[in-house]
Protein backbone atom coordinates (compact mmCIF):
# COMPACT_ATOMS: atom_id res chain seq x y z
CA UNK A 1 0.00 0.00 0.00
CA UNK A 2 1.35 3.75 -1.01
CA UNK A 3 2.39 5.95 2.30
CA UNK A 4 0.47 8.81 3.06
CA UNK A 5 2.32 11.58 4.17
CA UNK A 6 0.60 14.46 6.38
CA UNK A 7 1.95 17.29 4.24
CA UNK A 8 -0.16 15.95 0.87
CA UNK A 9 -3.01 17.31 -0.29
CA UNK A 10 -5.50 14.91 0.13
CA UNK A 11 -4.35 14.82 4.23
CA UNK A 12 -4.48 18.55 4.20
CA UNK A 13 -7.79 18.47 2.35
CA UNK A 14 -9.20 16.07 4.70
CA UNK A 15 -7.86 17.95 7.94
CA UNK A 16 -9.60 21.18 6.44
CA UNK A 17 -13.25 19.09 5.92
CA UNK A 18 -12.83 18.02 9.50
CA UNK A 19 -12.64 21.41 10.60
CA UNK A 20 -15.40 22.84 8.29
CA UNK A 21 -17.35 19.87 10.52
CA UNK A 22 -16.05 21.54 13.91
CA UNK A 23 -16.93 24.89 13.29
CA UNK A 24 -19.42 24.62 11.52
CA UNK A 25 -20.90 23.07 14.31
CA UNK A 26 -20.06 25.00 16.97
CA UNK A 27 -20.14 28.50 15.62
CA UNK A 28 -23.25 27.87 13.43
CA UNK A 29 -25.68 25.62 14.31
CA UNK A 30 -25.02 25.93 18.18
CA UNK A 31 -27.29 28.01 19.85
CA UNK A 32 -26.37 30.47 22.73
CA UNK A 33 -29.39 28.92 24.80
CA UNK A 34 -27.88 25.14 24.05
CA UNK A 35 -24.18 26.68 25.75
CA UNK A 36 -26.35 28.16 28.69
CA UNK A 37 -28.39 25.38 29.15
CA UNK A 38 -25.18 23.24 28.63
CA UNK A 39 -23.57 24.85 31.57
CA UNK A 40 -26.85 24.70 34.09
CA UNK A 41 -27.46 20.85 33.17
CA UNK A 42 -23.81 19.77 32.26
CA UNK A 43 -24.08 16.19 31.62
CA UNK A 44 -27.97 16.07 31.77
CA UNK A 45 -27.83 18.74 28.96
CA UNK A 46 -29.22 17.61 26.12
CA UNK A 47 -27.58 19.91 24.07
CA UNK A 48 -24.78 18.70 24.93
CA UNK A 49 -25.07 15.75 22.93
CA UNK A 50 -26.73 17.15 20.31
CA UNK A 51 -24.10 19.41 19.83
CA UNK A 52 -21.68 17.05 19.47
CA UNK A 53 -23.61 14.70 17.43
CA UNK A 54 -24.11 17.36 14.36
CA UNK A 55 -20.40 17.47 14.92
CA UNK A 56 -20.00 14.26 14.44
CA UNK A 57 -22.26 13.56 11.19
CA UNK A 58 -21.03 16.74 9.57
CA UNK A 59 -17.75 15.14 10.27
CA UNK A 60 -18.95 11.57 8.59
CA UNK A 61 -20.10 13.08 6.06
CA UNK A 62 -17.33 15.74 5.14
CA UNK A 63 -14.71 13.37 5.36
CA UNK A 64 -15.85 11.10 2.29
CA UNK A 65 -14.96 8.09 3.65
CA UNK A 66 -18.25 6.81 4.73
CA UNK A 67 -17.29 3.46 5.12
CA UNK A 68 -15.29 4.24 8.35
CA UNK A 69 -17.58 4.59 11.73
CA UNK A 70 -15.20 4.47 14.29
CA UNK A 71 -13.72 7.71 13.76
CA UNK A 72 -16.56 10.02 13.69
CA UNK A 73 -17.25 7.85 17.26
CA UNK A 74 -14.35 9.23 18.38
CA UNK A 75 -14.88 12.65 17.27
CA UNK A 76 -18.78 12.56 19.17
CA UNK A 77 -16.89 11.30 22.40
CA UNK A 78 -13.90 13.79 22.37
CA UNK A 79 -16.13 16.55 21.64
CA UNK A 80 -19.06 15.91 24.28
CA UNK A 81 -16.03 15.22 26.93
CA UNK A 82 -14.50 18.53 26.09
CA UNK A 83 -17.36 20.56 26.39
CA UNK A 84 -19.19 18.57 29.45
CA UNK A 85 -15.19 19.88 31.08
CA UNK A 86 -15.67 23.20 29.95
CA UNK A 87 -19.07 23.46 31.59
CA UNK A 88 -17.59 22.96 34.86
CA UNK A 89 -15.25 25.69 34.40
CA UNK A 90 -15.67 29.58 34.73
CA UNK A 91 -17.08 31.29 31.47
CA UNK A 92 -13.64 32.82 30.82
CA UNK A 93 -11.57 34.15 27.81
CA UNK A 94 -8.88 31.73 28.57
CA UNK A 95 -11.38 28.77 29.17
CA UNK A 96 -12.63 29.64 25.75
CA UNK A 97 -9.24 29.05 23.90
CA UNK A 98 -8.84 26.30 25.80
CA UNK A 99 -11.64 24.40 24.53
CA UNK A 100 -11.49 25.41 21.30
CA UNK A 101 -7.81 24.15 21.39
CA UNK A 102 -8.60 20.96 22.62
CA UNK A 103 -11.40 20.86 19.62
CA UNK A 104 -8.54 21.61 17.00
CA UNK A 105 -5.95 19.11 18.86
CA UNK A 106 -9.14 16.05 18.56
CA UNK A 107 -9.16 17.33 14.73
CA UNK A 108 -5.79 16.62 13.78
CA UNK A 109 -5.70 13.79 15.68
CA UNK A 110 -9.05 12.46 13.57
CA UNK A 111 -7.38 13.28 10.69
CA UNK A 112 -4.13 10.97 11.59
CA UNK A 113 -6.28 8.07 12.33
CA UNK A 114 -8.47 8.66 9.07
CA UNK A 115 -4.46 8.11 7.16
CA UNK A 116 -4.73 4.34 6.72
CA UNK A 117 -7.90 4.79 4.31
CA UNK A 118 -6.74 7.45 2.24
CA UNK A 119 -5.56 5.64 -0.65
CA UNK A 120 -8.86 3.39 -0.48
CA UNK A 121 -10.43 6.12 -2.25
CA UNK A 122 -14.02 8.28 -1.44
CA UNK A 123 -17.04 6.53 -0.77
CA UNK A 124 -18.83 9.19 -3.05
CA UNK A 125 -18.55 12.19 -5.08
CA UNK A 126 -14.78 12.41 -5.86
CA UNK A 127 -15.22 14.59 -8.13
CA UNK A 128 -16.39 16.67 -5.02
CA UNK A 129 -14.24 15.75 -2.17
CA UNK A 130 -11.01 15.52 -4.17
CA UNK A 131 -11.83 19.32 -5.39
CA UNK A 132 -8.66 20.49 -2.99
CA UNK A 133 -9.49 24.01 -3.89
CA UNK A 134 -12.75 24.30 -3.26
CA UNK A 135 -12.15 23.24 0.58
CA UNK A 136 -9.77 25.87 1.11
CA UNK A 137 -11.95 28.24 0.12
CA UNK A 138 -15.13 27.37 1.88
CA UNK A 139 -12.86 27.13 4.97
CA UNK A 140 -11.42 30.24 4.83
CA UNK A 141 -15.16 32.23 4.37
CA UNK A 142 -16.45 30.11 6.72
CA UNK A 143 -13.89 31.00 9.10
CA UNK A 144 -14.03 34.57 8.77
CA UNK A 145 -17.96 35.12 8.75
CA UNK A 146 -18.33 33.11 12.04
CA UNK A 147 -15.78 31.94 14.13
CA UNK A 148 -13.60 34.61 13.39
CA UNK A 149 -16.17 37.51 15.22
CA UNK A 150 -16.84 34.76 18.47
CA UNK A 151 -13.15 35.08 18.92
CA UNK A 152 -12.65 38.60 18.32
CA UNK A 153 -15.71 39.29 20.57
CA UNK A 154 -14.14 36.96 23.30
CA UNK A 155 -10.19 38.46 23.49
CA UNK A 156 -11.84 42.68 23.75
CA UNK A 157 -14.80 41.32 26.53
CA UNK A 158 -11.77 42.72 28.69
CA UNK A 159 -12.77 46.08 27.57
CA UNK A 160 -16.17 45.90 26.81
CA UNK A 161 -17.38 47.40 30.07
CA UNK A 162 -15.37 50.55 30.00
CA UNK A 163 -16.29 51.13 26.41
CA UNK A 164 -19.44 52.83 27.34
CA UNK A 165 -21.44 51.13 23.86
CA UNK A 166 -24.62 52.12 24.00
CA UNK A 167 -27.57 53.17 21.06
CA UNK A 168 -26.85 51.73 17.91
CA UNK A 169 -28.18 48.99 15.64
CA UNK A 170 -28.85 45.92 17.26
CA UNK A 171 -26.25 43.18 16.17
CA UNK A 172 -24.94 45.47 13.63
CA UNK A 173 -21.56 45.60 14.68
CA UNK A 174 -21.44 41.93 14.25
CA UNK A 175 -22.67 41.91 10.85
CA UNK A 176 -20.59 45.52 9.70
CA UNK A 177 -17.22 42.70 10.99
CA UNK A 178 -18.55 40.31 8.74
CA UNK A 179 -18.90 42.42 5.81
CA UNK A 180 -15.36 43.93 6.30
CA UNK A 181 -14.26 40.19 6.50
CA UNK A 182 -15.37 39.05 3.89
CA UNK A 183 -14.15 41.82 1.27
CA UNK A 184 -10.82 41.87 2.82
CA UNK A 185 -10.56 37.99 2.21
CA UNK A 186 -12.40 38.43 -1.23
CA UNK A 187 -9.60 40.82 -1.88
CA UNK A 188 -6.94 39.12 -1.21
CA UNK A 189 -8.10 36.16 -3.43
CA UNK A 190 -8.14 38.41 -6.40
CA UNK A 191 -5.18 40.25 -5.66
CA UNK A 192 -6.48 43.21 -5.02
CA UNK A 193 -4.09 44.89 -1.86
CA UNK A 194 -4.96 48.57 -2.54
CA UNK A 195 -8.84 48.51 -1.79
CA UNK A 196 -7.84 46.44 0.90
CA UNK A 197 -5.90 49.82 2.39
CA UNK A 198 -8.62 51.74 0.93
CA UNK A 199 -11.04 50.09 3.54
CA UNK A 200 -8.76 49.84 6.42
CA UNK A 201 -7.96 54.00 5.66
CA UNK A 202 -12.10 54.75 5.45
CA UNK A 203 -12.89 52.70 8.47
CA UNK A 204 -10.22 54.32 10.64
CA UNK A 205 -11.27 57.44 9.42
CA UNK A 206 -15.19 56.87 10.93
CA UNK A 207 -14.16 55.71 14.28
CA UNK A 208 -11.47 58.70 14.43
CA UNK A 209 -14.75 60.77 13.91
CA UNK A 210 -16.79 59.30 16.43
CA UNK A 211 -13.85 60.17 18.81
CA UNK A 212 -14.26 64.01 17.99
CA UNK A 213 -18.37 63.84 17.84
CA UNK A 214 -18.79 62.52 20.94
CA UNK A 215 -15.93 62.32 23.23
CA UNK A 216 -15.90 58.86 24.19
CA UNK A 217 -12.61 57.96 24.00
CA UNK A 218 -12.70 54.77 25.33
CA UNK A 219 -15.45 53.73 23.05
CA UNK A 220 -13.89 55.02 19.76
CA UNK A 221 -10.94 52.57 21.00
CA UNK A 222 -12.43 49.57 22.23
CA UNK A 223 -14.05 49.88 18.72
CA UNK A 224 -10.68 50.59 16.76
CA UNK A 225 -8.55 47.74 18.52
CA UNK A 226 -11.63 45.05 17.45
CA UNK A 227 -11.75 46.69 13.98
CA UNK A 228 -7.83 46.42 13.72
CA UNK A 229 -8.03 42.62 15.16
CA UNK A 230 -10.75 41.91 12.61
CA UNK A 231 -9.12 43.70 9.04
CA UNK A 232 -5.47 41.09 10.84
CA UNK A 233 -7.26 38.07 10.90
CA UNK A 234 -8.90 38.31 7.95
CA UNK A 235 -5.70 39.45 6.35
CA UNK A 236 -3.73 36.57 7.87
CA UNK A 237 -6.56 34.06 7.01
CA UNK A 238 -6.13 35.20 2.92
CA UNK A 239 -2.51 34.58 3.11
CA UNK A 240 -2.66 31.71 4.61
CA UNK A 241 -5.41 30.18 2.44
CA UNK A 242 -3.41 31.05 -0.43
CA UNK A 243 -0.29 29.31 0.55
CA UNK A 244 -2.26 26.19 0.96
CA UNK A 245 -4.11 26.50 -2.30
CA UNK A 246 -0.28 27.07 -3.99
CA UNK A 247 0.61 24.05 -1.07
CA UNK A 248 2.81 21.49 -3.83
CA UNK A 249 1.71 17.43 -3.36
CA UNK A 250 4.64 15.69 -1.79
Amino acid sequence: MEAVYLFETDTVSLFIRLLIAHLAGDFVFQKKSWIENRRAGRWKSPFLYLNAGIVTVLSWALSGYHQVWAIPLLIFAAHAFTDLLKSYAPDSTAIFYTDQALHLGATIVATALYLPVLNAGYSCCGFLFGNYHLWIYIGAYLTVLWPMGIFIAQFTKQWQAESNQSGGLKDAGRYIGMLERLLILTFIFVNQFPAIGFLIAAKSILRFGDIRENGNRKGAEYILIGTMISFAAAIFTGIAANYLINLPDL
